[in-house]
């Protein structure tokens, strides 16, 4: 019965230093998140073999940052409404789907683009719309609703 114990405890005690070991993060890393994101709140690292993953909410924006090793961002995304999307593409997107409302935004950044991926909400649909920067959209997704 005592080996059990000590084995069960033993086991315990690595799994528990395995995930206090996966979930440190390296200085270089806390210091290029610490510079950017200086107003972050509620933070959650979580660690794999390529990358170290924030989660955190700043200034109201839920967000989630993929950091390489070196501490440089491989991507970002954020969740947020309308309120937070450039000006441009909430006039785009009035334009060419004036009886929808955004009900969404998924915000991707990588080192080459950042695409908006946009839900509105009709009266009978779901839309997703992809834009880039400049407010070029394409239909992703449509959807109806159930009655």
């Amino acid at each position: 019965m005592k080996k059990y114990l000590i084995s069960a405890l033993c086991a315990g005690l690595c799994c528990l230093a395995i995930s206090v070991f996966a979930n440190t993060v390296n200085d270089k890393v806390l210091k290029s998140f610490k510079e950017t994101f200086p107003n972050a709140q509620n933070v959650n690292w979580q660690s794999s073999a390529e990358k170290y993953v924030a989660q955190f909410q700043q200034n109201g924006i839920r967000t989630i940052v993929n950091y390489d090793f070196d501490g440089n961002i491989l991507e970002a995304t954020r969740y947020y409404t309308e309120e937070n999307l450039p000006i441009n593409i909430v006039w785009k997107l009035k334009k060419k789907y004036p009886s929808a409302k955004i009900y969404g935004v998924t915000e991707v950044t990588t080192n080459e683009t950042i695409n908006f991926y946009i839900k509105l909400e009709g009266e009978t649909t779901w839309t997703t719309v992809k834009t880039d920067t400049e407010g070029n959209a394409e239909m992703v997704e449509k959807y109806n609703k159930q009655m």
